[in-house]
């Protein structure tokens, strides 16, 4: 990055450049606050779909009841006894997932209806079935919902077939259910996609998906059995009409018009390929437009240069977004803002100079310590943090003088993203200093951490690629003398990296944090054989009747010196350095043992030990289990291990075959944190678990969150479809208590049935019905 001064010919011409970015934003506001951008934020959207038009993944065939279908059945609707022959045909073939897009909501025949119902409890629940959204009454605004006949639901799953054009009259948009009298239907969209979606969830139709490569068999072809099974063996089936003289037909961008089966299978594969993306909406490059036209104003970039690059990247951005399948933007406003902006700019013919002067370091035309000082950071408020490049006489040498100016160059535009005003100062031949406000401080970490990340791909000398690796170091307390600041700052940096650290921060109390951090792993023995680490009981209670039916244990520690130190402030360093096992074991051990003693008083309850992350990555750990609960005195299932859900989703081939040798000892095991992961429903039904446990940011509000009560009754009645039983954590009051037992929750923990308490504590609840929290 070369540092230059921007003069802009008197006061009076940097004030009107200034008012032409304000009007030009304020353009792109109103553009954003209006509809006036949408008809061009679709016609890009369309471009954008036609350039990364590519074919459907075949894992979705289509069976249409098409003309020809309607030729050899000359009737219509069908006898849903055809219906019963292509279940049937479909789940010999093994069919993944079979899903019709066929209204049965009303009685036929009974012979027929009959046959349909017995082809659909042959496949085991395998069959998706429609329902119909609409209103009550031609003048009436509640919902009602269209099922399928009662002998139909007995053994099907059922899904939703809304298709909802927008204001224009196309279909652009899909949802992944519907809720209709508070019940929650997925959609089938979202069905054939396995998506595990506990919300509806609104997304946009990938339109460049080619309908035309979806496969699609004639339903009398797939009956008779012309197609052969290998064909439709795993994949995932949607049967609906494409023939013209049955309608649903609706109209789609790039594409014309539709049959509504298609469009379901357009909205199965959007989420089935991962491209049901987020649109962030005009903010972020709106914001961007405005970071042109200040950089505009404040620079001698020629107007084409910079604007029509700004034009660029607002066209380009969204498309990139979308092609990594990261998101989508909408670029209108954006572009009414650099448009009108360079308009005026260039009617305006701002002349821009460059100029260097004695504040500019001059092999790197990086601003240097002195205009660091001149820019004075203790008087605005920042924090300093310098950086110091490692191994930079050993580059240098390498690469020749030249190479190491580039070097340093290319490092400081790495780091100017995290700069203040992106603006970073050279202080030394391997030292490099900039400053953010000082209400920015606490996230330098985050961004410390987000630099080392940037640092990890090599910079590009020539034709030479280089590893770059810096320390950090920070100063809060910046004094008057910037350049004094500047050493402690390089000072803190070579004790990190003296440290093996990334970052230090010349600060005492820092430092005896960090200190405390470097002697925990040393202490960790100590605290284990002294018994300063001990275990904690919060009790669970059976939702029915109130009653203690077991504890989950947890970790504690009361240091000698420090008091008692929060699990989060020991339990990464120890998980990060290896040392996870000892600590679960320990507490495995001492679980068990006081499971034993609350067993022998004669108390029915079980006890549930938190499983790490890295321990599902070790086959030890199950040999250590099968030996402590091998001569224990209770049933292996009064012992539950507690997996998070990202644990399980992190590596699930590996998770599950430990998980899958610890039920073979006998033991429970629990899906902890439920709802926060990414956990699908195939994974899902994969897991050996036992039980799930509802995420407490679920369960907290739900007394007066309608969405929470919904998706708290749709995971209750997932999980106990699926054999699971379900723990609701965060439990505070009994009105949750409540709610939760009408719900069907098997079994409640938090505040209300008892914080954490020591196994005298807990022996002592034993046996007592649950109480009201104070």
């Amino acid at each position: 990055m070369i540092f230059t001064g921007t003069i802009i010919k008197g006061w009076r011409a940097a004030s009107v450049m200034r008012i032409i970015a304000l009007v030009a934003l304020l353009l792109g506001g109103l553009c954003l606050v209006s509809d006036f951008g949408r008809p061009l934020d679709e016609t890009l959207r369309d471009s954008r779909d036609a350039i990364r038009n590519h074919p459907a993944s075949g894992e979705i065939h289509i069976v249409e009841i098409d003309a020809k279908s309607l030729a050899k059945i000359d009737r219509w609707p069908w006898p849903r006894a055809y219906h019963a022959q292509i279940v049937d045909r479909l789940n010999a073939a093994g069919a993944h997932i079979i899903a019709f897009d066929v209204d049965f909501s009303a009685h036929s025949d009974l012979a027929n209806d009959t046959r349909f119902a017995e082809a659909l409890k042959r496949a085991n629940g395998g069959v998706i079935l429609p329902t119909f959204q609409q209103l009550g009454s031609n003048r009436g605004s509640t919902f009602v919902e269209n099922l399928p006949i009662a002998p139909l639901r007995e053994h099907a799953f059922l899904a939703s077939v809304n298709i909802h054009p927008d204001r224009g009259g196309l279909v652009r948009q899909y949802s992944t259910g519907v809720v209709t009298a508070k019940t929650m239907r997925p959609a089938i969209g979202a069905m054939l996609s396995e998506s595990s979606s506990l919300a509806a969830v609104n997304f946009t139709i990938d339109q460049s998906i080619d309908p035309a490569t979806i496969p699609r068999h004639s339903f009398v072809d797939v009956m008779n059995g012309t197609v052969p099974a290998s064909v439709l063996a795993g994949k995932r089936i949607v049967i609906g009409a494409t023939a013209i003289e049955l309608g649903d037909r609706y109209a789609v961008p790039r594409h014309s018009v539709l049959p509504g089966v298609v469009i379901q299978a357009m909205a199965g594969e959007t989420l089935l390929q991962g491209s049901a993306m987020a649109n962030f909406g005009a903010v972020p490059l709106l914001l961007f437009a405005g970071v042109i036209l200040w950089l505009r104003i404040r620079s001698t970039a020629r107007l084409s240069h910079l604007i029509f690059l700004g034009i660029g990247i607002a066209v380009a951005m969204p498309l990139g977004l979308e092609s990594l399948r990261i998101g989508s933007l909408d670029a209108a406003p954006a572009l009414v803002a650099l448009v009108s902006g360079g308009l005026m700019i260039a009617a305006f013919n701002i002349a821009c100079t460059f100029r260097r002067n004695r504040l500019t370091e001059s092999e790197t035309g990086l601003p240097n310590a002195l205009a660091f000082a001149e820019f004075n950071p203790q008087s605005k408020g920042h924090v300093i943090i310098a950086a110091r490049v490692a191994r930079y006489g050993e580059i240098a040498t390498v690469v020749g003088a030249e190479g190491a100016v580039d070097l340093i160059r290319r490092i400081a535009e790495r780091l100017a993203y995290a700069a203040d005003n992106g603006r970073v100062y050279r202080c030394g031949s391997d030292a490099l200093a900039w400053s953010v406000p000082r209400d920015e401080a606490d996230a330098l970490p985050d961004r410390i951490a987000a630099l080392d990340a940037l640092f990890r791909a090599p910079v590009r000398i020539g034709a030479r690629a280089i590893d770059v690796s810096l320390t950090f170091g920070i100063v809060a307390d910046v004094a008057v003398d910037t350049q004094q600041s500047i050493a402690k700052a390089l000072l803190a940096a070579d004790r990190a990296a003296s440290q093996g650290l990334q970052w230090d921060r010349h600060d005492e109390a820092i430092d005896d944090a960090v200190d405390w951090k470097l002697s925990l792993l040393s202490e960790l023995d100590e605290a284990l054989a002294d018994g300063q680490i001990w275990v904690a009981y919060q009790p669970k209670a059976d939702i029915t009747n109130g009653q203690i039916v077991g504890a989950e244990a947890l970790i504690r520690w009361n240091h000698p010196t420090r008091g008692a130190i929060a699990p989060d402030h020991f339990i990464p360093t120890i998980e990060q350095a290896g040392r996870m096992g000892d600590l679960t074991v320990h507490v495995l051990r001492q679980a068990v043992a006081d499971l034993e003693g609350w067993r022998d008083q004669g108390h029915d309850v079980s006890v549930a030990v938190n499983l790490s992350a890295s321990l599902l990555d070790d086959a030890g750990f199950v040999a250590i289990v099968e030996a402590q609960i091998a001569h224990a005195r209770f049933a292996p299932s009064a012992l539950t291990f507690e997996i998070t859900e990202s644990a399980a989703m992190a590596h699930p081939d590996q998770a599950i075959q430990v998980m899958t040798e610890l039920r073979k000892l006998g033991v429970c095991l629990s899906i902890d944190d439920y709802g926060t992961g990414q956990s699908t429903l195939t994974y899902l039904k994969r897991l050996p678990a036992t039980e799930i446990k509802i995420d407490k940011s679920f369960i907290q509000d739900i007394v007066d969150s309608r969405s929470d009560q919904i998706l708290v009754r749709s995971t209750i009645a997932l999980a106990h479809d699926l054999g699971f039983k379900v723990v609701a954590e965060g439990v505070e009051t009994l009105e949750c208590l409540n709610q939760l037992r009408a719900l069907g929750c098997d079994t409640a923990q938090g505040w209300l049935t008892g914080r954490p308490i020591t196994n005298e504590a807990f022996v002592a609840l034993l046996g007592e019905p649950l109480k009201r929290a104070a």
